[in-house]
């Protein structure tokens, strides 16, 4: 604020103005000094703390250096308790005001103090210029490169949401606790006594700049010598024993040593022992070296769920849910890893944002225990619009309904509408997952579809249900059957090109997947198998037979941090029918980019002169790829592509032609959350008569 005097000084100063007839220029003077005077009313913030009777009022500092410095005149005014507000209370408040100042880098600060009426003390702050923090000198040991210990000493400072990067402020009392992460950094390397000595400089420069040294003293070194164990379960004593011969010669401090305990009890828990304990036993020479160390393991009784208590909160849809899943823990030991998997498929049904369980024992020897749940339940109602783009389908465009706890009975109600180049797709699914109760999850879904791509039209109605258990982590399996009517409709291609034209197809069979991979979106390591059988009846009126069957399998290897290998083989037939007498929409095809990539989707094979691809009975794929990570989630990757298309009639799943074609290519992958954005390029060494020399992809997800 702008006080009395200050506006009676200018009020005089231009009656002065007036009165002498001062020029033009005077009078622009003397408006400028009331703009500066009213500017530093406005900038020079004051603050006020109050203990008690007294009050503090602080002007000209700022609001970063308060919250600092009122902590410091509280605990003052704590001490100074009911007293009197008087010279020797003001004094002692300037002067603290004044050293803590010169700590935080102000060195020429001046504090100057006056009581006033009301038990009220007024500090008035003169800071001047701030030290910055100049050249940072380590001195004592090369066990770290001084560098490291250098960013060590700066780091307090460096972290402060006001500092200066290039030109840290100085402030004593961070740099004294990075003297201290210098101590932690050497005990780390097994210099236990450690110790790290800070040395400011005594002046600063011309540029308000002080170095300081780092007087460090390491002392003797501590490693790990014999690791031995006692008392491990014999389940665990393998895995223990490798964890302990990991430890010799490595350095020893007693962070290590409870890490290692840690350890120790996170492999009982996995296994069942929820109960056990440990202990580190060793002594410490006064002259370092090598430190043995006895590890006990008391593990207790192992934990039996008996049985499964789920959050009052949870919704009657979500209770159901809950218990089907986590059912197959009841009469159980405990073990992590079926707990972890039984947990994961809780929140694949999309109904809970969190998951929380807890083994709590019901008996004097903890060896039995209720698995209690509890978590937090998604919102269940969610509309999405999706728009993207694929070399095959062209633009899309749709929009999605999901109901995850559809009349709070726990199962998932979903509705899509999309359209694309080809043309519209609509559906509606009902998924229920803990069909009466048990493991196995029941989807049905109704889709209407039309496909108008190349020289034909097809108009389809399917409906299918879809029974699926996933038996461990890796292993999943499931039936299927669908029905659907179809009606196909050209003018160009012949009826040996197009296959039946109206038909229904009926079909029933099974799939199993095993999947050891680390990711299923964003694989890196591991390795994948899936296997599918199909077969068509006639029962419902179907006028379509045959058998399919598809074969497909992968392998991730990472190679270096940064370098990854990937290879795939694809095996698919049909048995029992020659294409002529496959609708054309449910023959095998190949080329796309999901198989040979210098191929247009399902271009590879036989294609008519107005370019429809006409598929076969049996089709051939492998690829091998090398990618490698430019930058964070940013990948370039080259390929090697081989496939082949056969139309004759097959009389095994492993009958395909061999007559291979080929694809080399690279290409881009951005990783998000739901799959990289993949753009490949796929070269034709030696196209034939009407292929072109190669074909680029855009599409979502990777190729295998």
């Amino acid at each position: 604020m702008i006080d009395e005097h200050s506006i009676a000084d200018f009020r005089g100063a231009e009656r002065a103005c007036r009165g002498s007839r001062l020029s033009t220029e005077h009078l622009a003077l003397s408006t400028l000094a009331f703009f500066v005077l009213l500017f530093t009313s406005l900038s020079a913030a004051a603050f006020e703390v109050k203990h008690g009777t007294a009050t503090v009022r602080v002007d000209g500092i700022e609001e970063a250096q308060w919250k600092e410095l009122e902590g410091m005149l509280k605990d003052q005014l704590t001490l100074n308790g009911n007293g009197a507000v008087a010279e020797p209370l003001a004094d002692d408040l300037a002067f603290f005001t004044r050293q803590f100042l010169i700590r935080g880098g102000w060195p020429e600060a001046e504090v100057r103090w006056k009581l006033e009426a009301g038990s009220k003390i007024a500090l008035e702050v003169k800071a001047g210029t701030r030290l910055r923090v100049g050249e940072v000198v380590v001195k004592g040991t090369t066990a770290v490169p001084e560098e490291e210990l250098r960013k060590f000493v700066l780091k307090p400072t460096l972290e402060r949401p006001d500092a200066d990067q290039k030109l840290p402020q100085w402030v004593e009392g961070d740099l004294k606790e990075g003297a201290g992460l210098v101590e932690r950094r050497l005990r780390a390397e097994g210099f236990l006594n450690a110790t790290a000595l800070l040395i400011p400089s005594v002046d600063h420069d011309a540029q308000f700049r002080r170095g300081v040294t780092v007087e460090v003293v390491a002392g003797p070194r501590f490693v790990f010598g014999t690791a031995s164990l006692n008392g491990a379960p014999e389940s665990l004593a393998k895995e223990m024993q490798a964890l302990m011969t990991e430890q010799s010669g490595t350095p020893f401090n007693e962070a290590r040593v409870q890490q290692i305990e840690q350890r120790l009890r996170s492999m009982c828990a996995e296994d069942g022992w929820l109960n056990a304990t440990t202990e580190a036993r060793y002594v410490l020479s006064k002259k370092g070296g090598a430190v043995d160390v006895l590890f006990a393991v008391m593990p207790g009784e192992r934990v039996r769920i008996t049985r499964i208590v789920t959050h009052p909160e949870f919704s009657r849809g979500a209770t159901r849910v809950l218990a089907a899943r986590f059912k197959p823990l009841t009469g159980q030991i405990y073990e992590a890893e079926e707990a972890d998997f039984v947990f994961k498929r809780a929140l694949d049904t999309g109904m809970f944002a969190l998951v929380d369980t807890e083994v709590v024992p019901l008996d004097a020897a903890k060896s039995q225990g209720e698995l209690r749940i509890t978590g937090e339940e998604t919102q269940p109602h969610t509309l999405g619009f999706e728009v993207g783009f694929d070399t095959f389908l062209g633009a899309q465009a749709g929009v999605t309904y999901k109901n995850t706890n559809f009349r709070d009975h726990g199962n998932t109600l979903a509705a899509e509408l999309s359209y694309s180049m080809a043309g519209p797709i609509g559906f509606v699914s009902h998924t229920n997952p803990a069909l009466m109760g048990s493991p196995w999850a029941l989807t049905s879904r109704w889709a209407l579809e039309q496909f108008s791509r190349f020289e034909y039209d097809r108009l389809g109605t399917t409906l299918g249900f879809d029974l699926v258990r996933r038996v461990s982590g890796p292993l999943s399996y499931g039936l299927f059957f669908s029905s659907s009517a179809n009606t196909v409709s050209t003018k160009k291609l012949t009826k040996n090109e197009i296959g039946p034209s109206n038909y229904t197809l009926e079909s029933i069979g099974m799939n199993v997947l095993l999947d050891r991979r680390d990711s299923p979106i964003l694989p890196k390591k591991g390795w994948m198998l899936s296997g599918r059988m199909e077969q068509t009846l006639s029962m419902l009126g179907g006028n379509v037979s045959f058998m399919r069957s598809d074969l497909r399998g992968a392998w991730y290897q990472p190679l270096t941090k940064s370098l990854r290998f990937a290879t795939c083989l694809e095996l698919s037939s049909i048995m029992g029918a020659a294409a002529k007498d496959i609708p054309i929409d449910s023959r095998v095809f190949n080329g796309g980019p999901n198989s040979v990539r210098s191929f247009a989707q399902r271009e590879l094979g036989p294609v008519t002169p107005g370019g429809t691809p006409l598929g076969g009975t049996s089709a051939m794929f492998f690829s091998a790829e090398l990618s490698y990570e430019i930058i964070s989630n940013l990948e370039f990757a080259v390929f090697a592509d081989v496939g082949s298309l056969g139309q004759g009639k097959n009389s095994s799943p492993f009958d395909y032609s061999t007559d291979f074609r080929q694809g080399i290519g690279a290409g881009f992958r951005y990783l998000l959350p739901f799959g990289p954005i993949r753009v490949d390029y796929g070269h034709n060494p030696d196209p034939r008569i009407g292929e072109g020399t190669g074909m680029l992809h855009v599409t979502v997800g990777f190729a295998f």
